[in-house]
């Protein structure tokens, strides 16, 4: 409801015969995190939060986000923090030489920011496609994908593809079992009878967030590098996976030995949970989720005390049938597998007992999984 109330505000503007209307929805991972710059396997969705845009023809260029209150005129020298993701595009258009018309943008969200759900994916990627439906420039999903996966990286942080793809790609009531080698992928049917896939966003971000998953990217690049010397491979973590997963690597320091042993395990459990899903092993689903986490906090060491808390409680709920941490780590979402029946004495319990811990209380969304990025209209 709150995504065709801000579509409907975002049209009472945009009402050209000439303008555009694009949802750019955020996304949830199932399982497999951290391993798509490690060329392993992830299971993503796309979800019904998302981004927001609204673009037309104008006399000069103008950005606006209504909730931050605040624009950006694209020839300012000094930009707000998000204008990067809207910058990045726009530089590869330059140095394309593809061309743009002047518009002016409004972009909204059901999407929280910070939240471990893609937002600044999400922003990057609609606003390609918006692009690339205004200008003409018929540049095929697969190229797009590859596009904005260049243009994230000028915020910063070294990630891998997942995001984009599923993003791009998502499907309806699916996940998206993504081979980050060649970036091919399968959809995965993800509705469980009775259960709900409950999003609890912690509303930290701790600032070591940009720091330390730069760090770990960096860390298993190294790792990657001492194996190939080591066994005379290619520098590719798959290659490893594949093909060496039960060596006792004794060349390898203690955290990279764990960093190593983590994405191992975590491309093993991908493949589990995708099996799991579908046969409907609802068991196995939540010891995977507990599986990963533990992995998360203990061995790639990404977790933290809001997200461990929630994880904990998880555990001891009857409520809840699994659940991780998601995203980057240091702050974020947590996602929780629940009895459908139970969704609204669960996310009342935790949010309770969360707030009793930290002193204020957490947000929770149902992850109902949709569509990736679409044109809402086009007038």
């Amino acid at each position: 409801m709150i995504g065709q109330e801000l579509i409907q505000k975002l049209e009472s503007i945009h009402n050209q015969t000439d303008s555009w209307i694009i949802k750019s929805p955020g996304r949830i991972n199932i399982i497999g995190e951290h391993t798509d710059y490690n060329y392993g396997f992830c299971l993503p969705a796309a979800i019904e939060l998302a981004v927001f845009m609204g673009l037309s023809p104008s006399n000069k260029f103008q950005i606006n986000a209504w909730d931050r209150k605040e624009s950006w005129n694209i020839v300012d020298t000094i930009r707000p923090d998000w204008a990067v993701y809207f910058k990045a595009i726009l530089n590869y258009a330059l140095k394309e030489n593809l061309p743009v018309k002047t518009f002016s943008l409004d972009f909204t969200a059901s999407l929280p920011s910070g939240a471990g759900l893609s937002s600044s994916s999400s922003i990057t990627c609609g606003f390609l496609y918006a692009l690339n439906l205004m200008n003409s420039w018929n540049i095929p999903l697969e190229q797009l994908t590859s596009i904005a996966v260049t243009a994230e990286k000028e915020s910063g942080v070294e990630g891998g593809m997942m995001d984009q793809i599923s993003i791009f790609n998502g499907s309806k009531d699916h996940a998206l079992l993504i081979d980050c080698l060649d970036w091919s992928f399968k959809k995965i049917p993800i509705l469980l009878a009775n259960y709900q896939w409950t999003i609890v966003d912690t509303k930290v971000k701790h600032k070591l967030i940009d720091s330390d998953y730069n760090n770990r990217s960096r860390l298993c690049k190294k790792i990657a590098n001492k194996c190939a010397n080591y066994f005379g491979i290619e520098e590719n973590l798959r290659i490893v996976y594949e093909q060496y997963s039960k060596e006792e690597f004794g060349f390898l320091e203690a955290q990279e030995k764990n960093l190593l042993s983590y994405v191992i395990e975590e491309n093993d459990r991908v493949k589990a949970m995708t099996k799991s899903i579908l046969s409907q092993d609802i068991s196995s689903i939540g010891s995977l989720l507990f599986s990963g986490h533990e992995g998360l906090r203990n061995k790639y060491q990404v977790s933290c005390p809001e997200l461990d808390f929630l994880i904990d409680f998880a555990a001891k709920s009857s409520a809840a049938i699994g659940a991780r941490m998601m995203g980057g780590g240091f702050g974020g979402s947590s996602l929780h597998l629940i009895k459908e029946n139970c969704t609204e004495e669960f996310t009342q319990e935790i949010s309770q007992a969360y707030r009793s811990k930290f002193g204020f209380a957490p947000d929770v969304y149902k992850a109902d999984i949709s569509n990736g990025v679409e044109l809402i209209n086009k007038k």
